[in-house]
C-alpha cells in the first residue's frame, strides 16, 4: 500500500508569527530570514524543514532542528543554533541574523580560498548597510565567557567593525561575515599588511632623521616600534616587521 500523504511541513516566522512554507528561505509576510542549514553538497542555504536541497536536489541529513546551541545571542539574547555553513562550524541567531564563529575556525576560513567561496555562496546577499551611530554603540558580552568584547575595524582598513573576544571568537552582525570574506577575496589583507609596513618604515625614517628626539633606547624605543617589538628594545627591523604583521588584526 502506498504511504499515506503527510501534511506539508510549516513553521512560524519568529519576527511576525506568519506561516512559512517548507521551501522558503524568507518569511513571505515580513521578509525576515527563516531558520536554515547548509546543503552538504553545494553549501546552499536550505530551510530547516526541507528534505532536499532546492539548488542541487541533495538529500538533507542533519541533527534535529530543535537542538539549539548552548550559547545565546549577545545582541537580542535569543538562543543560537549550531550549524555548518560551507564546511565552517558556526552558531547562528535566526532572530537578528548574527553569527558567532570561533577564532580558530575564522582563521582557517580566512586562509582557505575554497572554503571562503563556499561560505560566501551560502550566506544571504548584500543588504542595506546602516549608518553607524556612535551614540548607539555598545559593547556586547562574549557568548562563551560573558566578558565584554572588544570592537575593532577588521584589518584596520576594511570598514567592517566587529565584536571580538580574543581566544574565543568573533561576533558578526547580519551580513558582516560576507563583507569580511569579500574584503579578503579582493586582496584586502595584503593591502592592510602593506600599509602597516609602510607606516613602520616611515616611523623608522623619521626617528633616524631626528636622533636627538629619540628616547634612550633609540628607534627601538619609539611608541610604534614598542608595539611591534612587544616592548623589547634592541630587536632588529626584520623582527619588528614580523611582529607588527602578526599583530595587525588584534591591535
Amino acid at each position: 500500500m502506498p504511504e499515506p500523504l503527510r501534511s506539508a511541513a510549516t513553521l512560524n516566522c519568529s519576527a511576525c508569527g506568519g506561516t512559512v512554507g517548507p521551501d522558503e528561505l524568507r518569511c513571505p509576510h515580513c521578509g525576515s530570514q527563516v531558520a536554515t542549514v547548509a546543503c552538504p553538497r553545494c553549501f546552499g542555504m536550505v530551510p530547516v524543514r526541507a528534505a532536499h536541497c532546492p539548488q542541487c536536489g541533495a538529500a538533507i541529513a542533519r541533527a534535529e532542528p530543535e537542538a539549539p546551541s548552548a550559547l545565546a545571542c549577545p545582541g537580542c539574547r535569543k538562543p543560537l543554533v549550531a550549524s555548518a555553513v560551507g564546511g565552517a562550524s558556526l552558531d547562528q541567531c535566526h532572530d537578528c541574523g548574527g553569527l558567532w564563529l570561533r577564532q580558530d575556525a575564522f582563521d582557517h576560513l580566512a586562509g582557505d580560498r575554497e572554503q571562503r567561496g563556499a561560505v560566501m555562496g551560502s550566506l544571504p546577499g548584500e543588504e542595506h548597510r546602516a549608518t553607524l551611530d556612535p551614540a548607539a554603540v555598545r559593547y556586547r558580552p562574549c557568548p562563551q565567557c560573558g566578558a565584554l568584547m572588544n570592537r575593532y575595524n577588521y584589518a584596520r582598513i576594511s570598514g567592517v567593525v566587529l565584536d571580538s573576544c580574543k581566544g574565543h571568537g568573533i561576533w558578526f552582525d547580519r551580513d558582516e561575515l560576507r563583507q569580511v570574506l569579500a574584503f579578503i577575496e579582493r586582496g584586502g589583507l595584503e593591502q592592510s599588511r602593506a600599509r602597516q609596513l609602510q607606516d613602520l618604515e616611515e616611523t623608522r625614517r623619521q626617528a633616524e632623521a631626528n636622533p636627538g628626539g629619540l628616547p634612550a633606547g633609540g628607534w627601538a624605543d619609539t611608541p610604534l616600534s614598542r608595539q611591534a617589538l612587544g616592548g623589547q628594545a634592541g630587536a632588529g627591523l626584520a623582527e619588528a616587521l614580523g611582529s607588527l604583521v602578526a599583530r595587525i588584526f588584534w591591535s
